[in-house]
């Protein structure tokens, strides 16, 4: 009789189901969080690509100058050439918090626009340097009296220029004149805090996005900011 119920013992299964599932639900727990927070770092990577681009879109669309019964310094602007004011520029870069879903005073974005231009040196040679830079919430200028130098990677340097920009590729000459440059950078951090793995704090992964624009105005975008560096001292 005792051999008999623990010959049913062995061939009841009716619990294997539950004992197979607690096993197998810490790894499920992990693999679930892992694709939110990837799919969350692909969704905010997105959003750095669009900042940058916008960034860049937006003050390359400038073709007015500022108006100087408005408050600004803009008193002699040049003719069929567009100018940025403080105002201007400050609206530009609040647009980046809004596309990143960020309160204004959010200053994780670390932005900066700068115009730079083309200029050929020789007949086979051309160079790039920048005529102003402004950024917010601490990111890097561009340098002023040094060309940039031509490299494409890594994605944010502010002391590089992408080579199409100043070296001839496939035969076809770089484009003379002004470039607006936009560069972002961002540190993201998971949204879960990972406690299981024992990390004394969320891991951070930098990303970093460079956008390029031509300005639509017929010349460069002129200086009339009070915040930035005018690389060509006071002339717009």
């Amino acid at each position: 009789m005792r051999s008999l119920s623990i010959r049913r013992g062995i061939l009841d299964n009716r619990g294997i189901a539950a004992v197979e599932f607690a096993l197998i639900l810490p790894l499920m727990v992990v693999i679930f969080l892992g694709l939110v927070e990837l799919l969350g770092g692909i969704r905010t990577g997105q959003r750095i690509d669009l900042v940058a681009h916008t960034l860049a879109d937006l003050t390359a669309q400038k073709l007015d100058c500022p108006n100087p019964a408005a408050g600004t310094s803009a008193t002699n602007c040049k003719t069929g050439q567009a100018g940025l004011s403080e105002a201007d520029i400050t609206n530009v870069f609040s647009a980046a918090n809004v596309l990143m879903g960020l309160q204004l005073s959010d200053s994780s974005v670390k932005m900066t626009i700068s115009e730079v231009n083309i200029a050929s040196t020789s007949a086979t040679t051309w160079e790039a340097r920048t005529n102003w830079t402004v950024t917010r919430n601490g990111g890097a200028p561009r340098p002023c009296n040094q060309a940039l130098t031509p490299a494409n990677a890594p994605p944010v340097s502010v002391n590089t220029i992408a080579t199409s920009y100043v070296l001839p590729s496939n035969g076809v000459n770089p484009t003379t004149g002004p470039l607006i440059i936009a560069d972002v950078v961002y540190h993201y951090t998971p949204k879960f805090g990972f406690e299981m793995y024992k990390w004394s704090s969320a891991p951070t992964w930098t990303m970093q996005r460079t956008s390029y624009a031509r300005p639509r105005s017929s010349g460069h975008i002129q200086y009339y900011m009070t915040s930035g560096t005018n690389c060509n001292g006071s002339t717009p």
